[in-house]
């Protein structure tokens, strides 16, 4: 099994597990099912009934944290009987430490809160099968419940596979020189923008010529350019997939990318 730690800014990273020996239970096999049958309404017109849906639904998958989709690639236990270590691809920039120390923070605050939500949405599964809008169309409100169930189910117990891993000391922290490349001229680039300490005035002229934020700015990230910089872009991304030729790690790298640069630069304007 490899774990791929993508930096998009100093502070924030991007995961990625690539399962390898995994056997899928019963009921990964129902999800992975389900997952293929909901993407054939991908085809439907957006102004039809079905494309409206799907649109809708894509949008509520997209607001599911990219640290969620992360832990829901680690294979639970059962699924992962065959893994016996785990590789962990970083660039240099990283040092060992601050990757297992990152890695054992989130499993801390991930496996408890999955654990809860599990429970929440159980007992939502009640109420939302009363709603059954119309005898054709199925009940979405309980399937995307039921979803979110397997979800956090699938997320809690891969937090504890991979802390199980951590606690054998069955893993490698491995510095891949080609990955590294990507965040050479980044790093340097970001350097020659940081602001020097000036005058108000010059901080005022500053914030007067501050982007305003709207989606392209979003994507690009230029209102961080002061506070905590995106160090690639959705090309590097895409060029690294080419390189490691793991399937899903384009969209899973740039979902994080685009949700951690939208997170701060939203909080950084209030």
């Amino acid at each position: 099994m490899r774990i791929f730690i993508i930096p998009v800014t100093r502070t924030q990273w991007a995961f990625h597990c690539q399962p390898i020996n995994a056997v899928p239970t019963r009921m990964t096999k129902w999800a992975t099912s389900a997952s293929e049958r909901w993407n054939k309404w991908s085809v439907y017109p957006s102004t039809t009934w079905r494309g409206k849906i799907y649109t809708y639904g894509e949008t509520l998958m997209d607001k599911i944290s990219f640290k969620e989709y992360f832990l829901k690639e680690i294979p639970t236990k059962s699924e992962g009987a065959l893994v016996s270590k785990v590789d962990i691809v970083v660039p240099n920039i990283l040092s060992e430490t601050e990757v297992v120390n990152d890695l054992r923070a989130l499993i801390a605050t991930q496996e408890p809160y999955h654990a809860r939500w599990i429970w929440y949405c159980c007992y939502m599964l009640p109420v939302s099968s009363l709603f059954t809008l119309v005898p054709v169309i199925p009940n979405f409100p309980f399937f995307y419940n039921l979803f979110r169930v397997y979800s956090h189910y699938k997320a809690r117990h891969g937090a504890q596979h991979l802390q199980h891993l951590f606690e054998r000391g069955a893993y490698e922290v491995i510095f891949d020189s080609e990955l590294s490349k990507f965040y050479q001229s980044a790093y340097g680039s970001i350097e020659s923008t940081v602001p020097s300490q000036g005058s108000s005035s010059d901080d005022a002229s500053n914030a007067s010529q501050r982007p305003s934020l709207d989606n392209r700015t979003l994507e690009s990230g230029l209102p961080l350019l002061e506070h905590d910089p995106p160090l690639i872009t959705d090309e590097d991304i895409a060029r690294m997939a080419l390189y490691f030729q793991v399937p899903s790690f384009e969209s899973a790298v740039r979902r994080a990318r685009h949700q951690i640069i939208a997170d701060i630069s939203k909080s950084s304007q209030s």
